[in-house]
C-alpha cells in the first residue's frame, strides 16, 4: 500500500541543504540503563499535523489516540518552526503499547514473508522497543499539506530507506537528498537522533538516543498505557 506522495513528483523550490551528521549503524542499546523521568504522554494532534496510517488498518491493539512524550512534542514543535515556508512536520506514528508492537511485527511478517526484525522491533527482547517509550516518532515532511515520501514510502523495508542512504550511494534524485537533509537538520537541531535503517524514525530520550548521544542513561522507559 502506498501512503506518501512521491517527493520527486512535486515542484518543491528548496535551497541546497548541507549534509547532516547521522547515527552510527547500531539499532538497539539494551546495555543503557533507564532512569524514568515520569514525563507524560500527550496527544500529538493538539500541536502538530498527523497522518496516522495505522489507524486505517483495523489493528486490535492500536492505542486510542496518537501520543508522544511531552518533551518529544516540544522538540518537534521547535523543529517545525525551523522549516521553510510551505513545509511542516507530519507525524505518522508515536507511542505503541507492547501488544500493538507484537501485532505490527506479525502483520508485516505476513505481508512481506521475510524477516522484518530490525525494521520492526521485537517486543520480546531485553532491549525496550523504542516506540513503547513514547520517545520514538515516525514522521516526514509535508509540503503544502501533502505528506512526502523521501526516496521511499513509509514502512518500505529496503536499503534505500536507511537514514543515510542518499548520502552514500550515487544516482539518487538530488531533490530527495535535499529534503532528507532538511528533515535531518531541523530534527538534529531539536535534539532528536535518527534510526539508521529508517529515514522516518527519530527519537529522543530512549536507549538508542542515549547511546548515540553518549548519555549515561535513558530518560524514557516503557509506558504501559496512555
Amino acid at each position: 500500500m502506498k501512503w506518501l506522495v512521491d517527493s520527486s513528483d512535486v515542484a518543491v523550490n528548496l535551497p541546497p541543504q548541507s549534509p547532516v551528521l547521522m547515527a552510527d549503524r547500531r539499532t538497539s542499546a539494551p546495555e543503557i540503563r533507564i532512569e524514568e523521568c515520569g514525563e507524560q504522554l500527550v496527544e500529538v494532534s493538539d500541536r502538530l499535523l498527523t497522518y496516522w496510517v495505522y489507524s486505517w488498518l483495523g489493528f486490535s491493539h492500536l492505542p486510542p489516540k496518537l501520543v508522544l512524550r511531552e518533551g518529544v512534542i516540544e522538540r518537534l514543535v521547535s523543529a517545525n518552526e525551523l522549516l521553510p515556508e510551505e513545509f511542516e512536520l507530519v507525524v505518522i506514528d508515536g507511542w505503541r503499547p507492547r501488544e500493538f508492537q507484537k501485532e505490527l511485527l506479525r502483520y508485516y511478517e505476513d505481508i512481506y514473508k521475510i524477516d522484518v526484525r530490525g525494521f520492526v522491533s521485537e517486543p520480546d527482547t531485553k532491549a525496550v522497543p523504542p516506540h513503547t517509550t513514547g520517545g520514538a516518532v515516525d514522521l516526514t515532511l509535508a509540503w503544502r499539506g501533502a505528506p512526502l515520501g523521501l526516496g521511499t514510502d513509509f514502512d518500505a523495508f529496503t536499503a534505500a530507506a536507511a537514514s543515510d542512504a542518499m548520502e552514500s550511494e550515487e544516482g539518487h534524485d538530488p531533490m530527495v537528498r535535499n529534503l532528507r537533509r532538511l528533515l535531518g537538520r531541523v530534527l538534529r537541531q531539536a535534539g532528536l537522533v535518527p534510526y539508521p535503517l529508517e529515514w522516518w524514525h527519530w527519537s529522543y530520550g530512549d536507549q538508542l538516543w542515549a547511546a548515540t548521544q553518549k548519555m549515561p542513561c535513558a530518560a524514557y522507559g516503557e509506558m504501559s498505557d496512555a
